[in-house]
């Protein structure tokens, strides 16, 4: 399988979307350990060493599953693509070549991508076939990390605001209008602030978590729900094997699991097709 030659996206608006990410992520740990946590415990206990480690795993998960994404090569190229046209297949003029059906042209990758499901601005590249295992699983370790966060930090935040309920949720939301009725100090708006940020990271991670497991639940790609295409929609469980590779049970706790995907990108069994029994 082939490798892409950076990591840094081309686009400009992916290189900004990637910075933030590989910036953001590494400074909310910094910020829970160095700020947050030490509002809580006074020295290393059993508990601190629990949080750094569990930390320390959501933040390998993400940014090697990302990183997996972005290396992990999901065009065509090192596939055999025929020479000549298969029925329901399609020819690229851009690329030269006769793509298979689930696959489109990515302009911004300039490729075209194998079981194409939509590009990811936040790594400069392509889901696909071969890296959609590793954008799924990396997103999940995105949300168990902002959740893991925004609810540890949650009483150091309250406790630094220090205002009745109403007036608290209303500071997270403006936080620069407590500052000027003198409500809160410096520090307090960058503690609304940073957890105000923490809560949108969630609730779109979430979103996008959500969409992604219900597209893969429909055995379907990001183009083909909002086309409606119901085809490739064997069962719930083949759906997942499709994308987290045989073995998907252990997949999730590390990157560098190997778990063999079962098809090859190019020809996908479609729901009113036969399967034959596998020898023994």
């Amino acid at each position: 399988m082939g490798k892409s030659k950076t990591i840094i996206p081309k686009n400009s608006t992916d290189r900004l979307l990637f910075t933030l990410m590989a910036v953001g992520i590494p400074f909310a740990v910094l910020w829970l350990g160095c700020v947050v946590m030490p509002h809580y415990h006074g020295d290393i206990n059993s508990t601190v060493i629990l949080h750094i480690v569990a930390a320390l795993f959501i933040l390998y998960n993400i940014f090697h599953n990302m990183l997996l994404v972005i290396r992990t090569d999901a065009s065509g190229r090192t596939s055999y693509l025929p020479s000549v046209l298969k029925p329901g297949w399609r020819y690229c003029a851009i690329c030269q070549v006769n793509y298979p059906p689930r696959s489109y042209h990515c302009h911004i990758c300039d490729e075209c991508i194998l079981k194409r499901d939509h590009h990811c601005k936040f790594t400069g590249c392509c889901i696909g076939y071969h890296n959609h295992r590793y954008f799924l699983i990396g997103i999940l370790y995105v949300f168990i990390g902002a959740l893991y966060g925004i609810c540890y930090q949650w009483d150091y935040v309250y406790s630094t605001i220090n205002l009745p309920a109403v007036y608290f949720f209303m500071t997270l939301l403006a936080p620069h209008f407590a500052l000027l009725f003198g409500a809160i100090s410096f520090w307090g708006v960058l503690v609304a602030t940073l957890h105000t940020l923490g809560l949108v990271v969630l609730l779109l991670v979430l979103y996008l978590l959500l969409i992604q497991v219900k597209a893969i639940c429909l055995g379907q790609t990001q183009y083909e729900m909002k086309h409606n295409i119901h085809d490739y929609n064997l069962s719930l469980y083949k759906n997942f094997v499709d994308v987290l590779g045989r073995r998907w049970k252990i997949a999730w706790l590390s990157p560098f699991i190997s778990s063999p995907l079962k098809g090859d990108g190019i020809n996908f069994l479609k729901a009113n097709e036969y399967e034959p029994p596998k020898d023994i």
